[in-house]
């Protein structure tokens, strides 16, 4: 990590750790929405990291990218600042400008018969923060990134386990405000979107560890702490090796898109990328359960935050896929390059 990336890390960690606290995240799961955060994300520019300096962005890359997004899953923020970074990302390969206001990233591609002129008519389910779109973003299936308004737009509130908006976006003939050539594939949303998720869950997975390792140096039993019980030493170095895994293939995952890109002729990043969230999600049901069983029945309380790690974890340990679908993509490279091959492939 270089001086810059790591003035990042530091500027955002601060931010989050200050603002984002049991009082705001139990406030907004019954009015999901807090402006004053979201005027500080903005003012520090995240949701331009990995947007160019000609647009206004902060010209930053996916190792840029997976520091913000490790850092939203570990403090748990309950803002679109993820999926905004990707909808920004998107516009600006498309060589458009990023419209001000909240984006509502389309996790779906938009098919043709969708488009009609200049706009575009369509159910899309499962949309991140949909309600408080400003203009919406998605990939059609002929490889055009479409900037769509949010004019003939209807929304159906839907949210997740960790009750934030994934809601139901109905387009009726809403007009399509700019569009270009995506210079990804029709389907990047779903692979750039896992990735982020995989971060996210890096993220969350540290916090997880820091609160478990921080309640068993506190909690005594038997006139001894816990942590110095041998079955909970096993317990926090289990949730460690979680963590790092998830940790160490997400970032790498991160390197190798910035180097071999998406869609690129020959060895692309697809691999990476669904490693990645194969093993992140596969690691959540591990974190979950150690981090809980640690606490003891004082994890499952709402009064306590690890509730609000957890359930974000297995929110997105489904999004963009779950570890069953990406493990079938890895499973078909294998059983494609064979026994002799996959080793040679997978350190290409």
């Amino acid at each position: 990590m270089n001086e810059a990336q790591k003035i990042l890390e530091d500027s955002v960690s601060r931010l989050f750790a200050d603002s984002v606290d049991r009082e705001l995240l139990t406030r907004m799961e019954h009015d999901p929405w807090e402006a004053g955060l979201w005027e500080a994300c903005v003012e520090l520019g995240l949701p331009l990291v990995m947007v160019s300096e000609a647009r206004d962005g902060m010209g930053g890359g996916w190792v840029e990218g997976f520091i913000v997004a490790r850092a939203c899953g570990q403090h748990a923020v309950p803002l679109p600042v993820v999926e905004q970074m990707l909808a920004g990302y998107l516009a600006d390969r498309a060589g458009l400008a990023v419209p001000d206001g909240v984006a509502g990233l389309l996790p779906s591609v938009i098919p043709g018969a969708a488009i009609t002129g200049s706009s575009v008519s369509m159910i899309q389910r499962r949309v991140p923060w949909g309600r408080r779109a400003d203009w919406f973003v998605g990939l059609t299936a002929e490889g055009e990134l479409l900037v769509l308004g949010k004019e003939g737009s209807s929304c159906q509130a839907e949210t997740n386990l960790a009750r934030e908006p994934r809601d139901q976006i109905t387009l009726q003939a809403s007009p399509i405000l700019a569009r270009g050539p995506a210079g990804v594939p029709a389907d990047a949303i779903r692979w750039l979107g896992a990735l982020l998720r995989s971060a996210q869950i890096a993220g969350s997975a540290a916090a997880c560890l820091e609160m478990s390792v921080k309640y068993t140096s506190d909690r005594e039993q038997f006139g001894r702490k816990l942590s110095q019980f041998q079955a909970i030493q096993h317990h926090l170095a289990e949730i460690a090796g979680q963590m790092a895994s998830v940790d160490t293939i997400a970032m790498a995952a991160c390197v190798a898109l910035e180097q071999r890109g998406l869609g690129a002729a020959g060895r692309d990043a697809r691999f990476e990328l669904a490693a990645a969230k194969c093993r992140a999600s596969e690691a959540v049901e591990p974190l979950t359960r150690l981090s809980h069983q640690v606490h003891g029945a004082i994890g499952f309380t709402y009064e306590y935050d690890l509730q609000f790690l957890t359930r974000r974890l297995w929110s997105w340990r489904a999004e963009f896929g779950a570890h069953g679908e990406w493990g079938e993509y890895l499973g078909s490279i294998a059983q494609r390059e064979g026994g002799d091959g996959i080793w040679a492939y997978m350190t290409a």
